[in-house]
């Protein structure tokens, strides 16, 4: 069961963390199960096998409060996506580029909006990290914040937000839709969340599900320049 948020003091130091050396470079790990930001203590997926790297869950959780200031309300779930045998991760890697690209494209056009999608989404968060484990190929898992009033789930193969990953995904890697995962198989978490605008305990149930995709296992860092995670920038938007 996820704990209470406990609302930090003014002078309450940021989340400690330790940084790991690897044979390419450098990362932050968390160090505990929670993490703070903006005055509140949120539980993450902190595991005697794996910590949380902070580089990566730090970006999340900014676009995540960047687009409440968008939207007061915002649905939040998140996808799984494979490729073909053989990719290389630069090819794949500019393949996520492009979904989100296409993705943004499809949201806002007025007659190739997907189906149940009644009004252009202008804005949307999204995030990715790229895993390597025991499989030879790597896999990427997926998160994405859009405006609740507008749509309050992804969506299937034939409707919604998730009709138009497949479709693009399918179309990227010329493979099957199987290759596209739009929820999640962890029962401890629901297939969506809503996060609300000046409430921010509506936060604790998504970080903590995100929070697993900024685990330090399984993160491939090949030391050519290829990314393991990137998000949206809504952030950075004046």
């Amino acid at each position: 069961m996820l704990t209470t948020l406990q609302l930090d003091s003014a002078f309450r130091l940021p989340t400690p963390s330790k940084t790991i050396s690897h044979k390419h470079g450098r990362y932050p790990l968390v160090g505990g199960n929670t993490f703070s930001y903006g005055g509140f203590e949120y539980p993450i997926n902190t595991t005697d096998k794996s910590g949380v790297r902070s580089d990566i869950l730090t970006p999340i959780v900014d676009e995540l409060k960047a687009i409440q200031t968008i939207y007061s309300r915002v649905l939040f779930t998140r996808f799984d996506l494979r490729i073909p045998k053989g990719t290389t991760v630069e090819i794949s890697n500019d393949w996520m580029r492009l979904l989100f690209k296409k993705l943004r494209e499809r949201l806002k056009s007025k007659n190739r909006r997907p189906k149940g999608i009644t009004s252009p989404i202008n804005n949307f968060a999204y995030g990715w990290v790229c895993e390597k484990e025991k499989a030879k190929q790597v896999h990427y898992h997926c998160w994405i914040a859009l405006p609740h009033r507008i749509t309050q789930r992804l969506g299937g193969p034939t409707y919604g937000v998730g009709s138009a990953i497949i479709d693009i995904w399918c179309d990227l890697t010329m493979g099957e839709h199987t290759l596209v995962d739009l929820l999640g198989k962890d029962d401890r978490f629901p297939s969506n969340y809503v996060i609300e605008r000046g409430k921010p305990e509506t936060l604790e149930g998504p970080i903590k599900w995100v929070s697993y995709l900024a685990k330090e296992r399984g993160k491939n860092q090949t030391g050519k320049g290829h990314r393991v995670h990137s998000t949206s920038k809504l952030r950075n938007k004046k």
